[in-house]
């Protein structure tokens, strides 16, 4: 394979990830359109406070089933996702979010992942150029 093909290969290699990443950002979920879908979605990332690691959707507990009727309630009364959020974080602590926060420590969730890739591909690109750099040395006739 020649230099040129495959410097080509890299580049539609990489037109078709950012074209992907694009894609994947654009085709997201619009978020909830009706009030019991956005009731669902809140309920679905809000934590039980004495369950362990369970969202108060799934849970059976008399605290979750008080939870569930009072984000029905505000979403009802026209309060928003963020106002319900912290309503419930005021009363029952931060840990009842299970969505992590986009700043402070709690941005590292969201952070490090990326790092990681990025890592990783420009771990991937260095190899692939040592190893092309190892084949490319040839045995010659003195040795």
């Amino acid at each position: 394979m020649s230099p040129r093909t495959q410097r080509l290969a890299w580049l539609t290699v990489g037109v078709v990830a950012v074209a992907l990443y694009v894609g994947g950002l654009t085709t997201g979920d619009d978020g909830p359109k009706t009030l019991g879908e956005r009731a669902y979605a809140i309920k679905e990332t809000t934590l039980c406070p004495i369950c362990d690691g369970q969202n108060v959707l799934e849970s059976n507990a008399p605290i979750a089933t008080s939870i569930r009727a009072q984000i029905d309630e505000q979403v009802a009364s026209g309060a928003t996702d963020g106002e319900i959020r912290a309503r419930l974080a005021a009363v029952f602590g931060d840990d009842v979010n299970s969505i992590p926060p986009s700043s402070g420590l709690g941005a590292l969730v969201w952070v490090i992942p990326v790092a990681a890739t990025l890592l990783g591909a420009v771990a991937v690109v260095t190899s692939v150029r040592r190893w092309r750099a190892a084949t490319a040395r040839r045995v010659s006739a003195a040795d």
